[in-house]
């Protein structure tokens, strides 16, 4: 039986409410609803091979006790049908899926996952359906990932207290961010009455308050099929995904479901604006005196009001999207702070207008608020200009249509943009129907032009629910809160009776024994896909090559939405060894700056208004045949609609030969942003910081990335800011001189992705003379220089929990044992670290990798508060593998967790550049064939032999 898709047709219990086609996407949107029960059902059908659902739930926690978060964890641990041990994590290696997740919102909490096989999709699908609807929900898995009471050492009463869990350990990290207090802070005031004060994560000071009760009946009330809202996305059939939730979970519901929730209440709004005064933690050894971070919130339009936040985001992007918009302008120009952005939170119940601005000095908040309040009013006194309002308009009509999926899938991307929409009771067509919207808002505009004025005054001049919070650091804060918890911790031991004492020293027994149980388990209940369903082919994207001009052409034809990608690429010339790591901050600065005959307002006014996006990269390009040697290119890149092809490649020739470096006011301004950036984005670097330090020493390519990336660079860019007007003469004259070493060289390439006739159109066109631009000869860029040896060592930042990487240098991508080197990085992880570093140490995630290109294995775990029983898992790791104590299922899984990267999709813009990139890699069909065909045939011997023969070896000479 096959349905039409005529709203009003029938199939079995569910009903179609809507079919209509949204011809901008190529997609037909289909709503329906399970009669008996009134379940909700949206499915995007379309030709996408990448296949996505996802099921979703409102959730509305009322305190920050992380409840909805620590849920979302424990139903992953095993359901009715599936008794195991982490389906989820198990499933991530028993198929060959594409995406698998599960996320915690401000108001809902969503399960999706994708895959390309029909019998993967159904298989995923059936083990989130038994997880989300009849979870186990066993104590010991909420003691282990939401929160618990154990000793230090957890069978001796004589040691410390502590509080331990995943969820726990995980908002530990991740509010020693400032930017997420800063966040929190902001959305505490603008909704005192509303979940979204609240933090859904879970505030660490509130979440040992959670009770196991509490989290249970927080499923009852919410985890409901009749609550739910089943998305499916891309060219499998409706039928097939009606049948599986109606036969699995939908038909078996008794006869008198529940009412939907009711729609969230509307915050009362302020009769007077609000200011709030807090504090982040910061390292003492941080002197500067510009960390203090100021957010103005507003609170503006409610959900139902689309094409009001519609309107909202073309005035946020026209204000603030980049240095030359009017309002984000006066705030760089004003020497009160170095950076500032914005966001419109749209997809909540009532929606928040934020500017945060970072690296302000103390004292002047007031300041800064005069200026956000007489900036705003002189621009709507003087009404924004037409151009601003059709550029802002452009970039998200750009964006909104661009085909993405490099780092999640696309269907995900639209599930986010129309389904969180249905769960508010809006049509979720006004999520994917940019073009009406913009339409409406045209008309608008056109019948009153004063439109986006009013706008201004409404929602920002004159709407007294406005908030100022000022956050200011504090050098002692981390150690008050640390010192703090630890005070209440010897406060509750000390009044702990004989009794409690041994009750405690029993429960973490029980739990140790239930992760003993579970890991004795048999996984084999789970569906899976075999060896037998991965193709022996690897994936191949078509790329011609032709010389035009001075130029070579490498163009990959597919379809790309009318969108134009180019990369303008040449081999890096020699760069002094001291000044490698201007190459980093030259690639930010240039697309920032003027060029050509443009001031750099002007180009950045003309990014916005007629590409999609534009910047520039140093590449590696370490090769497949030896990780010590590689090929170091620049890129000019960027992308626009065709009919904007002329712009593009204009912008390319003007940054590529005639960025202006004579604005030092500008260069000064875009330094003091990056710095502050750099200094805020500690904490979230420090996983990235530490693998790039822990592999600096082997090599030129390990060290030229922390040269360029790594802590080195942050230091580099900290010492100038420390003293920026002894340093901007040098700085100046150092840009100068790298900019006239790279200039085009006489190997250069351009990579174009679009399609055929888009392409044919280019060359009639002559590639508007961007072929032939002048290029020069070039001394080649020196990879062996001196490699400066990296101790094992720590470093402090504002976090209560460490970042981790323990580094060897290994194999090369085509040497014969890469593979089965691999193959052992994932099972390590598999069977002992994932154990050890997560459940058994707390922290948030670990493991071990192994970067077949560079050759770097990299033991790792973050948000870890367990640093030496860490370093005591790693050795663990690979002593267990060696010693064989694994089978070939294990040895299966970890083959099919590798082929899922390896046949990952590619979004279309992107696989031009991918398909280039094997090119300068060396990385051929044939070598790319040889690897896939050594890794589906390796053997529990060979991964053996692997390991003891090219990382025990290592271990010795590891930097950690």
């Amino acid at each position: 039986m096959t349905i039409e898709p005529v709203p009003g047709n029938k199939y079995k219990n569910f009903v179609i409410t809507k079919a209509e086609k949204i011809d901008e996407l190529s997609c037909l949107l289909i709503e329906l609803t399970h009669e008996p029960t009134g379940a909700a059902v949206i499915h995007l059908q379309n030709s996408d091979p990448e296949n996505v659902f996802c099921l979703s739930f409102q959730t509305i926690p009322d305190n920050s006790n992380g409840v909805a978060h620590i849920l979302e964890h424990t139903v992953l641990c095993g359901s009715k049908k599936y008794p195991v041990k982490d389906p989820f994590f198990s499933m991530t290696r028993r198929s060959l899926n594409t995406y698998m997740n599960a996320l915690t919102g401000q108001d809902f909490t969503c399960y999706p996952a994708a895959s390309q096989i029909k019998e993967d999709f159904y298989n995923l699908l059936d083990v989130y359906l038994d997880a989300v609807f009849h979870p186990l929900l066993l104590p010991n898995s909420f003691y282990q990932e939401g929160h618990r009471l154990e000793f230090a050492e957890e069978e001796d009463p004589a040691t410390p207290l502590e509080y331990k869990g995943i969820v726990y350990n995980e908002m530990k990290g991740a509010m020693s961010s400032p930017s997420s207090r800063l966040h929190e802070c902001m959305y505490s005031a603008l909704f005192p009455d509303l979940t979204y004060g609240i933090n859904s994560g879970g505030d660490p000071k509130e979440i040992p308050e959670l009770t196991y009760d509490q989290l249970i009946a927080f499923h009852r009330k919410f985890y409901r099929p009749e609550r739910c809202l089943f998305y499916f996305y891309g060219s499998f059939p409706l039928e097939g995904h009606l049948d599986m939730i109606g036969e699995r979970i939908l038909d078996k519901m008794p006869s008198s479901p529940l009412p939907p929730l009711p729609p969230l209440p509307v915050q009362k709004r302020f009769n007077s604006p609000k200011k709030v005064v807090t504090s982040y933690p910061k390292t003492s050894e941080s002197t500067e005196d510009n960390q203090v971070f100021i957010s103005f919130g507003w609170l503006t339009a409610g959900v139902l009001e689309q094409d009001t936040l519609l309107a909202l985001t073309i005035l946020e992007i026209a204000l603030m999207d980049n240095d030359a918009s009017p309002l984000k302008m006066a705030f760089l120009k004003s020497n009160l702070c170095s950076q500032a952005s914005v966001y419109l939170d749209n997809e909540i119940h009532e929606a928040p207008f934020v500017i945060n601005l970072k690296g302000c000095k103390e004292n002047t908040a007031d300041a800064l608020e005069e200026l956000l309040f007489d900036t705003l009013k002189k621009i709507a006194a003087e009404g924004i200009p037409p151009e601003l309002i059709k550029n802002a308009m452009h970039q998200l009509e750009f964006h909104r249509s661009e085909i993405t999926g490099d780092h999640s899938p696309f269907g995900l991307n639209l599930f986010m943009r129309s389904a969180l929409l249905k769960q508010h009771g809006v049509d979720p067509k006004k999520g994917l129907t940019t073009h009406e919207l913009f339409n409406e808002i045209d008309e608008r505009s056109r019948k009153n032009p004063k439109y986006f004025e009013e706008l201004m005054e409404k929602y920002l001049i004159q709407n007294q629910h406005f908030v100022r919070v000022v956050m200011n650091p504090d050098p002692n804060m981390g150690l008050r809160e640390l010192t703090e918890e630890k005070e209440e911790l010897a406060k509750i031991k000390e009044k702990l009776s004989p009794q409690e004492t041994k009750a405690l020293v029993k429960k973490a027994k029980e739990l140790k024994q239930f992760r003993e149980e579970q890991d004795e388990e048999d996984s084999d209940i789970l569906p899976k896909i075999t060896l037998n369903d991965v193709s022996p082919d690897c994936r191949i994207y078509s790329l011609s090559k032709e010389t035009v001009g001075n130029i070579e052409i490498f163009h990959h034809d597919t379809f790309t939405n009318s969108i134009l990608y180019v990369d303008l690429t040449w081999n890096l010339p020699a760069v002094p060894y001291d000044d490698h790591w201007i190459l980093s901050f030259y690639s930010m600065l240039v697309p920032q700056l003027g060029s050509g005959e443009r001031s750099y307002q002007e180009n950045l006014r003309l990014i916005q208004a007629e590409l999609g996006g534009f910047h520039t990269s140093p590449s590696f390009n370490i090769q497949a045949h030896d990780s010590k040697l590689f090929a170091p290119a620049f890129h000019v890149q960027g992308k626009a609609l065709y009919k904007n092809a002329e712009i593009l490649f204009q912008l390319i020739k003007d940054t590529a030969f005639e960025p202006d470096f004579s604005d030092r006011d500008r260069i000064k301004e875009v330094f003091f942003k990056h710095f502050t950036n750099l200094q805020t984005n500690l904490t979230q670097n420090s996983m990235k910081y530490a693998s790039n330090l822990a592999s600096a020493g082997f090599n030129s390519i390990t060290q030229l990335n922390n040269r360029l990336f790594g802590p080195e660079y942050y230091n580099k860019i900290k010492e100038i800011a420390h003293n920026y007007a002894a340093y901007e003469e040098e700085l100046i004259e150092k840009l100068k001189a790298t900019h006239r070493l790279l200039l085009p060289s006489k190997k250069t390439d351009m990579v174009i992705t679009c399609d055929g006739d888009m392409y044919k159109n280019l060359k009639k066109l002559n590639f508007y003379g961007l072929v032939d631009i002048p290029t020069v000869s070039q001394k080649p860029f020196e990879i062996n220089f001196p490699i400066e040896k990296i101790e094992s060592h720590a470093r402090i930042i504002a976090s209560p929990v460490a970042f981790i990487s323990k580094g060897c240098n290994t194999l090369f991508y085509s040497h014969p044992d890469a593979p089965a080197l691999l193959i052992g990085a994932h099972i390590m992880e598999n069977i002992v670290l994932h154990r050890a570093l997560r459940e058994e140490g707390g922290a948030y995630g670990g493991g071990s990798s192994f970067n077949t290109l560079s050759g770097n294995f990299l033991f790792y775990s973050y948000r870890d508060p367990n640093i030496a029983s860490t370093f005591s898992s790693f050795q663990e790791g690979l002593q267990t593998i060696i010693d064989g104590k694994f089978d070939d299922s294990d040895l299966e899984e970890a083959k099919l967790e590798i082929v899922q990267g390896l046949d990952a999709p590619i979004s279309p813009g992107s696989r031009g550049e991918v398909a280039y990139c094997w090119v300068k890699e060396n990385k051929s069909p044939e070598v790319r064939r040889n690897f896939r065909n050594a890794l589906l045939s390796s053997t529990k011997k060979e991964v053996i032999n692997a390991l003891k023969k090219h990382l025990q070896p290592e271990m010795s000479k590891a930097v950690t």
